[in-house]
């Protein structure tokens, strides 16, 4: 006599293909047909005639981790017609040149044949934050990497035509946030003039973001991205650290007239004390329109209500803080410890700083 199933049978069996309805529409979700993942990311109806033309404004913001550069490329990013370009050095090992080359390509949109975008670099997938890809010239196909394990190509040609045309048809410039530790040899130098070239068809300026070390320093040991004051190696990260960002600024400020017209410092204790004015100087800088959208994103961001607080200061990439609030955090949260190595190693770094901000002030710089 057969067997009747019981409940926890036909339990069993259900949960299987529950299981198995799910993994199909995974499946179907992650990995689309190459005709819907072209129309969905590379087909737009804002695209303007192609006749339209316009010298291109590109700005490219570097600084390092945690000193408001990410908040600055989100600003930007806010406003209309601008291509938001976030850290493309990001996931790829790069040579020196490979890093100039992948810079000036997004900021110009002229992404020149070559050998770079055949092998190690595919600017469409980093568009669509995709990390795991490869190219196979031969066969002209871009292939994504799944996490099961599957592969799907697309007609790498088509898709780069695709993107090079909404970049430079859909957006009327581009804003580029890149950390300094990711430039050529760290360094300021490295970009200028390569980046700022008048040869380019782009108008291209640099704004250079730098934060108090006792704050950023603060901020970076609380991700784990820098070892505590007790650590043997911290002095020594310390002064390179400082050492880094005193370079560069001393380069910067002995650009000449013609090139210190298109590279700007800007300190984030002046974004965070007075950030509409600051937003209106860097626009201007850049040569791009201030919105009413961007002054209310900034509104939100900088001036949160206390439940909007609450929710976002629990995460450390947040964009919202309470800015004012945030400039001398790092005097309640760090060691005192801490607090002398550091202002005893970075001194000339911190002096610096001190008599930037003095002159700005009295001249209104």
């Amino acid at each position: 006599m057969r067997k009747q199933l019981g409940f926890r049978h036909y339990f069993a069996i259900g949960s299987v293909v529950t299981a198995l309805v799910l993994t199909i529409s995974f499946l179907n979700e992650r990995i689309p047909t190459s005709r819907d993942f072209l129309s969905e990311n590379w087909e737009s109806d804002d695209v303007p005639s192609k006749s339209y033309k316009r010298q291109r404004k590109g700005l490219l913001i570097i600084g390092r981790g945690r000193s408001g550069t990410s908040f600055l490329s989100k600003m930007f990013g806010s406003g209309k017609r601008i291509f938001e370009v976030y850290e493309p050095l990001r996931f790829r090992n790069l040579t020196n040149v490979a890093k100039i080359e992948v810079l000036k390509s997004f900021l110009s949109c002229n992404f020149a044949s070559s050998p770079l975008w055949q092998k190690d670099y595919f600017p469409p997938f980093w568009y669509l934050k995709q990390k795991y890809y490869f190219v196979t010239p031969s066969q002209h196909l871009a292939c994504l990497k799944y996490r099961s394990g599957s592969t799907r190509c697309f007609p790498a040609e088509q898709m780069f035509t695709k993107f090079i045309d909404k970049c430079r048809y859909s957006y009327d410039s581009t804003v580029l946030k890149e950390l300094t530790e990711r430039l050529p040899d760290t360094s300021l130098s490295s970009l200028i003039p390569e980046i700022i070239d008048r040869s380019l068809s782009t108008d291209v300026r640099l704004l250079h973001v730098v934060r108090d070390p006792r704050g950023s320093i603060n901020s970076r040991i609380k991700l784990k991205w820098m070892p505590d004051y007790e650590h043997p190696q911290f002095k020594k990260k310390v002064q390179d650290y400082c050492n880094g960002i005193l370079q560069n600024i001393e380069f910067g400020l002995q650009l000449n007239e013609s090139l210190q017209q298109r590279y700007k410092l800007i300190f984030y204790k002046d974004i965070a004390t007075r950030p509409v004015e600051s937003a209106r100087e860097v626009f201007k800088f850049a040569g791009l329109r201030l919105s009413d959208k961007t002054l209310s994103w900034i509104e939100n961001r900088t001036s949160p209500t206390k439940m909007d607080s609450r929710r976002q200061f629990k995460n450390p990439y947040s964009l919202v803080r309470d800015s004012k609030a945030n400039i001398e955090k790092w005097r309640r949260e760090s060691p005192p410890e801490r607090t002398l190595i550091i202002e005893r190693i970075c001194k000339p770094l911190i002096e610096l700083m001190e008599k930037i901000s003095i002159e700005r002030e009295y001249f209104l710089i």
